[in-house]
C-alpha cells in the first residue's frame, strides 16, 4: 500500500473513529438522561445499539487507525486476535440487532402489539449470547482469526476454506447476516402494506370537519404521523448498517472461492474499513431524521457545556 494512500485511510478513519465515539456517546447518553422516545421498548434497543457501537468504535477502531498509520499491524499477536473478536462479536451483534428492530416495527404496526421491555430484554439477552457465541468460537478452534488484506485489520480466515472453517463461516453469515436480512424484509414488506393500505383512511381523517372530536381525530393523526416518522427514520438507519457491511460480506464470498481477493488485497483492506465505519452512519442518519433526538442532544450538549463551565471557573 502506498503511503499516500495509507496516510489519507488512516486519517479518514480517525475522523471515523472520533466522530463514532462522541456521537454514540452523545446518543446513549442522551437516550438514558433525556428519554426522547415515547416507546420504551425501542429506546431500550436503541440504547443498546449505541453502546455496542460505542465500545467497536472506541475500542476496535483506534488500533486500526494507528495500524493503517505504520502500514503494518503493530499490536502484537495478542492484540490481532482481540481485535477480530471484537470486531466480529460486536459487528455481529449490531446486525441482529437490526432484526430485532424490525421485528419490534411489526409487531407494534401490523399486530398492534406493542413489546413489553421484559420481552425486548429477553431477546437482547439472547443476541447478546449468539454474539458472543460466534465471537469466542474461533478462540477455541472452530475456525481462526488472521490479517485481511495488507494486515492492518483482523478478521476471519476466509480463504483458509477447510471443513472446519467452512462450517463456522456458513453459521456466522446465516445467523448474523441473511437471517436478519430475512426478518427485515418480510416485517417492512408487511409494515409497507399497511402504510400503503392506512394512507386513504389517513387523508380523509385529516379533512373532517370541526366537530367535538376534530380535536381526537387531529391528536391521532399526529401520533400516527410521528410513528411513521419513526418508522422511516428506522428503516434509513438499517439501510445504513446494510449499505456499509455488505460489500464487505460479497467480498469476503468470493474470498472463499477465489485467489482473487488474495491477489489485490486493497479488495479486502477497503470493504473492511468502510464496514467500521458503519458506527458513524447510523449516527448521522439517526440525528438528521429524528427530530426528537435531535432536540435531546442538543440538550445534553448544553447540560455537559454549563457543567464544564462550572468546573473549569469554580
Amino acid at each position: 500500500m502506498g503511503i499516500e494512500l495509507r496516510i489519507s485511510l488512516s486519517l479518514i478513519m480517525a475522523c471515523v473513529c472520533t466522530g463514532s465515539v462522541f456521537g454514540n456517546m452523545l446518543v446513549f447518553v442522551s437516550l438514558v438522561k433525556e428519554r426522547p422516545l415515547p416507546n420504551p421498548a425501542v429506546e431500550m434497543i436503541f440504547r443498546h445499539l449505541s453502546l455496542a457501537n460505542l465500545v467497536l468504535a472506541g475500542i476496535g477502531e483506534p488500533l486500526v487507525v494507528v495500524s493503517l498509520a505504520a502500514g503494518k499491524w503493530v499490536w502484537g499477536e495478542s492484540m490481532r486476535f482481540f481485535e477480530a473478536f471484537w470486531v466480529t462479536t460486536f459487528g455481529l451483534f449490531s446486525m441482529m440487532i437490526l432484526g430485532l428492530i424490525s421485528f419490534e416495527q411489526y409487531s407494534r404496526f401490523v399486530k398492534q402489539q406493542q413489546l413489553k421491555t421484559h420481552q425486548v430484554a429477553v431477546l437482547l439477552s439472547g443476541i447478546y449470547f449468539l454474539a458472543f457465541f460466534f465471537g469466542i468460537a474461533p478462540l477455541v478452534g472452530w475456525c481462526e482469526y488472521g490479517p485481511e488484506g495488507y494486515g492492518v485489520s483482523n478478521s476471519l480466515m476466509w480463504n483458509n476454506l477447510n471443513d472446519n472453517n467452512a462450517s463456522y463461516i456458513i453459521c456466522a453469515m446465516i445467523v448474523g447476516y441473511f437471517f436478519p436480512l430475512i426478518i427485515i424484509m418480510f416485517c417492512y414488506r408487511a409494515i409497507y402494506r399497511l402504510v400503503q393500505a392506512q394512507l386513504n383512511t389517513s387523508v380523509v381523517k385529516m379533512t373532517v370537519s370541526a366537530n367535538v372530536t376534530s380535536l381526537s381525530t387531529n391528536r391521532n393523526h399526529i401520533m400516527l404521523v410521528q410513528e411513521r416518522q419513526l418508522a422511516s427514520t428506522i428503516t434509513f438507519v438499517i439501510l445504513s448498517f446494510f449499505f456499509a457491511w455488505t460489500p464487505y460480506v460479497f467480498v469476503n464470498i468470493i474470498n472463499m472461492f477465489s485467489t482473487l481477493v488474495l491477489k489485490y488485497r486493497i479488495l479486502a483492506t477497503i470493504p473492511a474499513l468502510f464496514a467500521k465505519s458503519s458506527t458513524l452512519w447510523w449516527i448521522i442518519v439517526y440525528c438528521l431524521m429524528d427530530v426528537r433526538i435531535k432536540k435531546a442532544c442538543r440538550k445534553t450538549c448544553l447540560r455537559f457545556k454549563r457543567s464544564f463551565r462550572v468546573w473549569y471557573f469554580s
